[in-house]
């Protein structure tokens, strides 16, 4: 048993929880549907562990740090949003209802092939890795539904395949899209590549980007670009307890798993706030949802 997601997630939930993902398991279905917090169905697949944990979370698998990145759109007209790394399309599921289109991303043949069951009208999506350089590269694939760079290779048990990289400034500038409002990137360790590859992009139309980076890095990059940084912070003794936060500064001290990049054109300045949870019901969902107004 993993104790910090036991903690975070709330002991009652990670027993009842984790009892109906075994039998699920040994069940000869291959999916369920879930509904998630935005009222939007997602399915739920046995192979697929970030689905687990979707549902094991009940959708905050990023611990809320979604909510507050929706909630960080509020001043702007939500147009384009883009997804680089959607897997099985949890972002664009739980994201459906607010943007005008949702343009995802990702490398993996086995959750592309489960993308076209969404059934999401205002979303599509392209099998390619997304970085700095527009580039072929040899990748990898996991049974898991996750796919890397074939220099990360772990065994010969992996399968591997051709594929193109690309960035977005390129796909921006052949696709002619506008009014790109948002960007989200979690690529499992490249993510700044995105960033760099996206340079012209952010620099044009001041998407709020929500990213799995903290380091002093992000921080060097969005110099001089007129950005603040916001993230809801956890520490490892009791990670059912949560902060909001405005990140001055690079500080390896804290625990944070999202970071939204918000423009300060478009900022709500956000004063800090603690948000208690505790190890039987894990984080205060409830709080939260109410603190963004997600309904």
């Amino acid at each position: 048993m993993d104790i910090i997601f036991g903690k975070q997630i709330g002991y009652i939930n990670y027993l009842i929880k984790g009892i109906k993902i075994r039998h699920f398991k040994k069940s000869s279905k291959e999916r369920f549907f879930y509904r998630t917090i935005t009222n939007n169905k997602y399915s739920i697949y046995k192979w697929d562990l970030s689905s687990h944990e979707v549902y094991m979370t009940n959708s905050f698998t990023d611990w809320g740090n979604e909510y507050l990145f929706l909630d960080s759109l509020s001043n702007r007209n939500k147009e384009v949003f883009i997804d680089v790394g959607c897997h099985t399309g949890y972002y664009p599921s739980l994201f459906k209802n607010y943007f005008s289109k949702i343009i995802g991303f990702e490398p993996n043949t086995k959750s592309i092939s489960t993308l076209k069951n969404l059934k999401i009208e205002n979303f599509e999506y392209f099998q390619n890795f997304v970085g700095d350089k527009n580039i072929q590269v040899n990748s990898i694939i996991s049974k898991e539904g996750w796919s890397f760079y074939e220099d990360n290779k772990i065994n010969d048990t992996f399968q591997s395949e051709k594929l193109f990289q690309i960035t977005l400034d390129n796909f921006y500038e052949n696709k002619n899209i506008k009014n790109i409002s948002a960007i989200k990137i979690d690529i499992d360790g490249a993510d700044l590549k995105v960033l760099y590859g996206a340079k012209k992009i952010i620099e044009n139309n001041k998407p709020s980007i929500l990213i799995e980076n903290y380091s002093s890095e992000l921080f060097d990059f969005f110099n001089n670009l007129n950005y603040s940084f916001y993230s809801l912070v956890s520490n490892k003794s009791k990670p059912y307890n949560l902060t909001l936060e405005k990140l001055k500064f690079y500080d390896k001290s804290k625990w944070i798993k999202m970071v939204c990049c918000i423009p300060n054109e478009y900022s709500k300045n956000y004063d800090f706030e603690f948000f208690k949870g505790n190890m039987f019901t894990g984080i205060n969902k409830t709080k939260l949802l109410n603190h963004f107004s997600i309904t």
